[in-house]
């Protein structure tokens, strides 16, 4: 009896590579989609929470979200506007927030590692362990109230070095979403995954061609509502 050959020829097991090839190619960029729309909704679910903590602050400060330099008391530090949104930030803690984990975006430049949670001590009046450089991705606007504009944006991804404009690359500040889609939240601490436009590389008012962020007239105002890049 003659014995059967069931070994693949060089041509099948090419034809197999191929086809292997070509599935990965197909199944690699869905993939990479999937994983970046989840880790949109976990940026988006945290800076919800950071949200939320501002409008606790405001509840116990007259309405108004932190607009001022670290002190030791709110109501009593002096009327000056901090310069980068870690500052701001520095008074949700230890009250509202009691990790810096929230502040953080995976891939994004602005938070290149995880921040080790070392807190500033409730009686301090600086900002020293407290969201560090590199452990806040977050921008801020300041000067707003909790009975602001409720379509005013609070807080969004950090920008690149030309506030308010995202970067299209990746390893860039300001480029964690290539330039393509932003996390916003609200005056009244609500948040969406909002659409970067393509030309400017802004976020747009819904309905309008102005920028989200942009100083005009009706909308926010340049000196009162600084909009400040993370540190």
């Amino acid at each position: 009896m003659k014995k059967t050959n069931s070994a693949f020829t060089l041509i099948e097991l090419l034809v197999v590579i191929t086809i292997i090839a070509i599935l990965a190619s197909i199944a690699l960029p869905v993939f990479n989609g999937v994983t970046e729309r989840a880790n949109q909704t976990k940026d988006l679910s945290n800076a919800k929470q950071v949200g939320v903590a501002l409008k606790l602050f405001a509840s116990d400060n007259n309405g108004f979200f932190p607009s001022k330099q670290p002190a030791l008391d709110y109501n009593s530090a002096p009327d000056t506007l901090p310069t980068v949104s870690n500052d701001a930030f520095w008074w949700l803690f230890p009250n509202y927030l009691q990790s810096e984990d929230v502040f953080t975006v995976a891939s994004s430049k602005w938070t290149p590692k995880n921040p080790d949670n070392k807190i500033d001590p409730a009686t301090s009046g600086t900002r020293t362990d407290t969201l560090k450089a590199g452990e806040n991705t977050y921008a801020y606007v300041a000067g707003l109230t909790d009975t602001s504009n409720p379509a005013f944006p609070l807080l969004a991804d950090g920008f690149s070095t030309t506030i308010p404009v995202y970067d299209t690359n990746k390893s860039n500040q300001g480029g964690v979403w290539a330039a393509k889609k932003a996390i916003v939240i609200f005056a009244d601490a609500s948040g969406q995954i909002m659409k970067v436009d393509a030309t400017t590389k802004t976020v747009i008012r819904p309905g309008n061609t102005t920028g989200l962020f942009a100083a005009a007239a009706e909308w926010l105002d340049a000196t009162n509502n600084p909009v400040m890049n993370p540190q």
